[in-house]
């Protein structure tokens, strides 16, 4: 896995252009992850609008450390839904639509 920071900063992760399809996976899961985790959701467009570089995604979201430990949790419970070991991951991500604020 690339390190959050790394992605965040641009900096010190593999070649981009030898693992883009690496890179991608990394930056689907972690905007998939902002925008469904409540407590990340209301935060994810001021977010964007600051340009998501480090600072506004600490002030922001949080620690590096800290939701680069939840947002790994997160792709487990995606892999194992997807693997057909974890379904009622799939049933909450199915009750909610973009706009469902208070789930």
């Amino acid at each position: 896995m690339i390190p959050l920071r790394c992605i965040l900063t641009d900096h010190g992760g593999p070649s981009l252009s030898s693992q883009f399809n690496l890179y991608y996976l990394h930056w689907w899961t972690l905007t998939y992850f902002v925008f469904e985790t409540p407590q990340h959701r209301e935060h994810a467009l001021a977010l964007v609008q600051r340009g998501g570089g480090l600072d506004a995604f600490e002030q922001l979201i949080g620690p590096v450390e800290t939701v680069q430990a939840e947002w790994h949790a997160y792709v487990r419970r995606l892999k194992a839904a997807l693997a057909g070991t974890d379904l009622e991951f799939l049933k909450k991500a199915k009750g909610r639509t973009a706009g469902d604020a208070n789930r």
